[in-house]
């Protein structure tokens, strides 16, 4: 969906770029952008490495799909010290490179970013919904290696940020606090409201719920909180929209940065989790659970703190996000979701380590 300002936000920032060595002669509106406007731009003059598309990101202080919706623009000033401090951090190796686009200007006055642009590329989730919808064995081993390059470059990278070198980008994101606070009241805050939803479903689990929410709160003031994506789930991990095939080379960004704030490292892998299941339950894709096993064994040694806490964002990513998704299922698809989402709650909250050894999230616990 294109969002209605685009167009005119579009003549705004081509003038802004005019007199810079990123002048673009045309922007082109890019779906996606819930929360900031993106665009294709077209160089007038290509820069002297060649290149000549650029992706354009401009933030408002409001929501891009919903003006009434406010947010601080304290986000684009930490996505860029994330982009630049990210430099520094090496792309996986393997025929799947993942890595973080290159940050080429930012301009703190109107909050607009030129980032590098990856062609013809679309969001992970695009991506299967497009290509994964016949049943095909064959990809299991592609799915895995997918999988496990995103679990590797997520593993690399909250071991790189937790360096001494590093010391200045974990204080740089206390700033961002209020993507912090949002993060916790659409997830832990939610969980709550979600009950009046689906009684019939939720109403026994509330007591849970509510305990899960106090513990998230009082992990905001946890004094070991380390630097996380803060929004790591497919819709954030670009790569190119052709088939796959053996042994060819794959390019996939991680985008977005704007949430990147103090937190728990298992967010980060329970929020990939549950969408990648999603396709799972929603879609009967099996290529969902492939990726999630190469995921996980991309990661690496999780210990079981680190398992449940991933489960139980799993299970509150599903009901809170994944029950109110338009067009995902049916009414009972959805509802089936949402019963899937407490039981993991439920089972990770009491750390239930042999049911879930025995359910389809048994990789979490397996140990290298």
């Amino acid at each position: 969906m294109v969002h209605p300002e685009s167009a005119k936000l579009a003549e705004k920032v081509l003038s802004e770029l005019g007199s810079t060595e990123y002048a673009c002669s045309s922007l082109e509106p890019l779906a996606g952008g819930t929360v900031n406007f993106i665009f294709k731009g077209i160089l007038r003059t290509p820069l002297p490495d060649g290149t000549q598309e650029l992706a354009i990101k401009h933030g408002e202080s409001y929501i891009a799909a919903n003006p009434n919706f406010n947010l601080p623009l304290a986000r684009c000033d930490a996505e860029e010290e994330c982009l630049k401090a990210l430099r520094g951090l090496s792309p996986t190796p393997g025929p799947f490179t993942v890595r973080v686009p290159k940050l080429y200007h930012y301009n703190k006055e109107t909050n607009t970013q030129v980032l590098e642009y990856l062609a013809d590329a679309v969001s992970l989730k695009e991506y299967a919904l497009k290509h994964f919808q016949s049943q095909d064995a064959s990809r299991k081993p592609l799915c895995h290696e997918i999988g496990r390059s995103l679990g590797a470059w997520l593993r690399g990278f909250h071991d790189w940020v937790t360096l001494p070198e590093q010391a200045g980008l974990h204080e740089l994101m206390r700033s961002n606090q209020q993507m912090q606070q949002l993060k916790h009241i659409v997830n832990y805050s939610f969980l709550v409201q979600t009950v009046a939803d689906f009684p019939s479903i939720l109403a026994d689990a509330k007591v849970v719920f509510e305990q899960v929410e106090t513990m998230s709160a009082k992990e905001l003031e946890r004094p070991d909180l380390q630097v996380i994506h803060g929004d790591f789930w497919t819709g954030n991990t670009l790569l190119p929209d052709r088939a796959l095939q053996n042994g060819a080379e794959v390019p996939i960004f991680i985008v977005d940065w704007e949430s990147c704030q103090l937190g728990l490292r298992p967010l980060d892998m329970g929020q990939m989790i549950a969408e990648l299941y999603q396709l799972v339950l929603y879609k009967g894709m099996d290529e969902g659970m492939w990726l999630i096993e190469g995921l996980t064994a991309g990661y690496g040694d999780m210990d079981d703190d680190f398992a449940f806490r991933a489960a139980l964002h799993v299970g509150t990513h599903m009901i809170c996000f994944g029950s109110r998704v338009p067009g995902w299922g049916s009414d009972e698809q959805v509802r089936e979701v949402v019963r899937t989402g407490k039981e993991l709650i439920l089972r990770a909250w009491h750390k239930d380590r042999k049911w879930f050894e025995a359910a389809d999230l048994a990789c979490l616990f397996s140990r290298p």
